[in-house]
């Protein structure tokens, strides 16, 4: 076994970010501010919030729309589902295609009703045919774009097409902010004042920032692969498990991603990722051809390129998945499962089918060449048969 192992996810901020957001009080000139002019220019001047969470921003937007059906599609991850439950919604779902993971929505989309159309990974969905139909109809439509920030569409941005959008700050996101975070797009401004308003939002207390930059630090020591091999092995491995969330379900309440206001402190560790963000978008992109140009072990069904996307995830689908993530551990190379659990009915076989075979390759900012190297030389050395 090798004694380092390269993480599954790397945070973009370090420690000089980290120790500046520490010393980081309110000031005259907001960096939250800041942060939501710099977002709002990227999305072509829509409106903004930055939020405790990209879910919260789902069930914010919900609680506020008067229809009472949200189509969603069946194979996504289940904290969508989550949001829609807790804004008290009835769900349908929507088939997905298994070679770009997303849905099309049309078959189900009716006048009085909310479209959640989410590009899967980064890759876009059908979007412009699925705005088509909901402006025929007047049904709403949201875009999730938790993973998808940077994508376009015939040169327009995904999170511009709908009336509402969100993004994601997590650790395995584009952008990351810790604890969590994330910021909503709108057309709407009479929405995003009334939820800056009435959002049962939490002051953020020393507490939560503690805990926040604790996990920050964390982050940041185990992009290290020895240390990170020594973290896998206490918080997963020792425990048997391939990871740490094996049977996620819905919360049936309301948790901390609902509940904390964003904070200057976290504001500071945003911007510095918004100040080099063509940089980020350049690197998933360079990283995303290389993958695809080199993986060839015929085990592994790799997703669709688009030349418009800035994918979120490098995700592959392979037979006996639990047995190839092993020997790439045991190799040194960490994944990621996505989308484990699903909240859609066992009915949906394809979706269950698909959330069984996924495995994200290590896929951030800042890998090196040499990790580059060996992830495609692990991966295509691996024999998957049974």
């Amino acid at each position: 076994m090798s004694l380092s192992l390269i993480p599954r996810v790397r945070v973009n901020y370090g420690i000089s970010d980290l120790l500046k957001a520490v010393f980081t009080s309110k000031r005259k000139h907001s960096v939250i501010e800041e942060c939501e002019r710099r977002l709002s220019s990227f999305f072509d001047g829509e409106q903004v919030c930055l939020v405790p969470s990209a879910r919260d921003a789902i069930y914010e937007v919900l609680i506020r729309l008067p229809q009472t059906k949200v189509i969603v599609p069946a194979y996504t991850c289940i904290v969508v589902v989550e949001a829609v439950k807790l804004a008290n919604k009835e769900i349908v779902y929507s088939e997905t295609d298994s070679s770009t993971y997303n849905s099309n929505f049309l078959d189900e989309i009716t006048s009085n009703c909310i479209v959640l159309a989410t590009h899967q990974y980064g890759l876009p969905c059908i979007i412009e045919e699925i705005t088509h139909k909901c402006q025929e109809v007047g049904a709403v439509l949201i875009e999730d774009c938790a993973t998808s920030m940077g994508s376009t569409v015939n040169e327009k941005k995904t999170g511009t097409f709908g009336e509402y959008a969100m993004v994601s700050f997590n650790a395995s996101k584009l952008l990351n902010v810790p604890p969590f975070g994330g910021v909503l797009v709108s057309k709407n401004k009479q929405m995003i004042d009334d939820i800056k308003a009435s959002a049962d939002w939490r002051k953020p207390d020393l507490k939560f920032k503690l805990k926040g930059l604790i996990r920050g630090f964390a982050f940041v020591l185990t992009k290290n692969v020895y240390f990170y091999r020594l973290f896998h092995y206490l918080t997963i491995a020792s425990k048997g498990k391939l990871q740490k969330t094996e049977h996620e379900k819905p919360s049936e309440k309301k948790t901390d991603l609902y509940s904390y206001k964003f904070s200057e402190w976290q504001a500071v560790i945003l911007l510095s990722q918004l100040k080099r963000l063509d940089q980020i978008f350049a690197k998933r992109k360079e990283f995303f051809d290389f993958y695809d140009k080199e993986i060839c072990n015929p085990s592994v069904s790799k997703p669709i390129i688009d030349e418009d996307a800035v994918c979120c995830r490098y995700a592959i689908q392979v037979e006996n998945r639990n047995e190839f993530y092993k020997k790439c551990v045991n190799q040194g190379i960490d994944m990621d499962f996505s989308h484990c659990s699903l909240g859609c009915p066992d009915s949906f076989k394809k979706e269950h089918s698909i959330a069984d075979k996924i495995l994200n390759l290590p896929y951030y900012y800042d890998l090196s060449v040499n990790e580059l190297n060996k992830i495609v030389r692990v991966v295509n050395s691996i024999n998957n048969e049974q």
